[in-house]
């Protein structure tokens, strides 16, 4: 009886130790654009605690490392995050791109940079910015961009309401960045959010303009912004991007909207608990996917 006993304790101890071996050391990489001055940086940076702290309260949290990273401009950089992740002894990384919408960047940037895509004219544009290609052995599980869910649409409705005064004399103008490549999936997006915005508000007129971070504001933006303007006493104008307002984009037009009733969001979708709050769920989805 006692040799059974042992012979149980031995093998409930070699079987454990097999699912042990067997579960891979997952990692969590937040990746985000990045921009040239660092405390643009900050909002997206500040993520990492957040998504820490809610992923903590989780029961089984999978995740032995988590980290934000950023394309481009400023560190941490990609390349930065998996050296740390390789140095944990990650085996697999479930990468989330914080971008609003899918574009040139998610499809084939990012994950060129990971090595999951090799493409001649890419990897040379990469090189010319300065932007290292990872080379490891990690494995990775890309995840989808912000416009999962409806994240994007109740927090653009609660910047809005934040501007609001009077739904009868207002028109809303939604800014954002677009990639013409993407254009159906980034204009059905715009009305979607404009459409939903309406529908809670009561606001009757709205429109949108894509305008890259601001380079195409006067061509692109200003028309649009003006024409809204013209039908309604005054016009919301709020910015589709993760951590920029544009009021700021707007400044260099001042002459432009003297004397006109807009006002121009100084937000964007950071700081928001809901972004942390949906980066735990989709990755925490990702790892359930994978399991089942």
């Amino acid at each position: 009886m006692k040799k059974n006993y042992i012979f149980i304790i031995i093998l409930f101890m070699f079987l454990f130790s097999v699912n042990s071996y067997a579960k891979e050391k997952l990692g969590l990489l937040i990746i985000a654009h990045g921009a040239p001055h660092k405390e643009w940086n900050k909002p997206v940076l500040n993520l990492e605690k957040d998504v820490k702290e809610l992923i903590s309260q989780k029961k089984g949290n999978p995740f032995l490392e988590i980290k934000v990273a950023l394309m481009e401009f400023n560190e941490p950089s990609i390349y930065t995050a998996i050296k740390i992740f390789e140095k944990k002894g990650i085996e697999k990384i479930y990468a989330l791109p914080i971008f609003i919408a899918p574009s040139g960047h998610s499809v084939c940037d990012i994950p060129t940079i990971l090595g999951l895509y090799k493409d001649k004219k890419i990897l040379n544009q990469l090189k010319e910015e300065k932007i290292k290609v990872v080379d490891t052995n990690i494995k990775f599980f890309l995840g989808p961009t912000l416009n999962y869910g409806n994240l994007l649409k109740d927090i653009m409705l609660d910047r809005v309401k934040e501007l609001s005064v009077n739904i009868n004399n207002e028109s809303l103008v939604i800014l954002a960045h677009g990639d013409k490549n993407y254009e159906k999936i980034w204009s059905d997006l715009c009305r979607e959010i404009g459409s939903y915005i309406c529908g809670k508000t009561g606001i009757k007129y709205f429109d949108y303009a894509f305008i890259e971070v601001g380079q195409s504001f006067l061509v692109d933006g200003v028309p649009v912004i003006l024409r809204a303007n013209e039908k309604y006493e005054k016009t919301i104008v709020q910015g589709l991007y993760l951590s920029m307002g544009v009021k700021s984009m707007s400044k260099k037009y001042h002459e432009i909207f003297k004397d006109k009733n807009i006002i121009f969001s100084n937000k964007g979708l950071l700081p928001d608990k809901r972004v942390s709050k949906w980066i735990v769920k989709r990755a925490l989805e990702c790892v359930k996917k994978e399991e089942s």
